[in-house]
């Protein structure tokens, strides 16, 4: 398994395709690499494709360290140093776009383009209020609960409604496999999400951008989506129609699209 000694924890990451260009994928929150299966399969034929997991997720440490946005910004930077990689378009959902608005901030020259899906640059009552019950319900240490208390805010009724067999299934399948470890490092995940504050620094932000928000969001609404593509001057705003907040998991092949279309307009000369 390929990894590196980044900042005093292993990062773990897949180098993968071909091309000139790379994008990075960067996850969501409970996601590592292994989801990014079918945005991989689209774009690895033209392009490198470089996936991580965050200090805290997947294959990464899940060592309790410091997690926050900064420092993951940081871990990213020397990652790329490490691997002789000067710039990349970045494709982040969620948490992930959260920690892409963070590194375009920091790094800019480093960045292509931004693609933000489910992102929001602030977190408001009842955002917070969700997350905090994501937070105590992990701290009960009961995977499949924490799995079926989780995904309603995740997926659209639509997706229940074609997938609930799968989602039940994976309910029993994470219970199972899921690590007191991996949980714990998940809380303090999201208690630095609690502190995201964004929003005043976005207009700094001067890449080419794109926002794509679910209709059907009801974790991240379209009002947050809204909020960045306003901010951040050189932006596009798409919202997915019938699609909740894993909209790249409910709808890969129009969200891929997306991604393709909008990284082609703003490759390197």
């Amino acid at each position: 398994m390929p990894s590196k000694e980044i900042n005093n924890t292993n990062i773990y990451y897949e180098l993968i395709g071909n091309g000139k260009e790379v994008i990075a994928f960067f996850n969501g929150i409970a996601m590592q690499t292994a989801l990014w299966q079918s945005q991989l399969n689209a774009v690895k034929g033209d392009y490198k494709v470089l996936l991580h997991d965050f200090r805290g997720q997947g294959q990464s440490s899940l060592e309790i360290s410091n997690f926050t946005f900064k420092q993951h910004a940081d871990d990213f930077n020397e990652l790329l140093k490490n691997l002789e990689i000067d710039k990349v378009h970045i494709v982040g959902v969620s948490y992930g776009a959260e920690v892409a608005m963070q590194f375009a901030l920091k790094y800019p020259a480093k960045v292509s383009s931004l693609i933000l899906g489910t992102a929001v640059s602030e977190v408001k009552p009842l955002l917070k209020a969700m997350a905090e019950a994501w937070i105590s319900t992990a701290q009960t240490y009961d995977g499949e609960l924490f799995f079926k208390v989780m995904s309603p805010f995740v997926y659209s009724n639509t997706f229940y409604e074609n997938k609930g067999e799968w989602l039940d299934q994976r309910a029993k399948i994470f219970g199972d496999t899921v690590t007191k470890e991996w949980l714990d490092a998940f809380v303090e995940l999201c208690k630095n999400f609690l502190t995201l504050d964004l929003t005043d620094q976005l207009h700094e932000i001067n890449i080419p951008t794109l926002v794509v928000s679910g209709k059907k969001d009801i974790l991240k609404p379209v009002s947050y989506g809204e909020l960045i593509n306003q901010e951040i001057s050189n932006s596009e705003f798409v919202v997915v129609d019938d699609a909740g907040h894993g909209l790249f998991a409910e709808k890969p092949e129009e969200f891929n699209q997306l991604i393709i279309d909008f990284i082609k307009r703003n490759e390197s000369e």
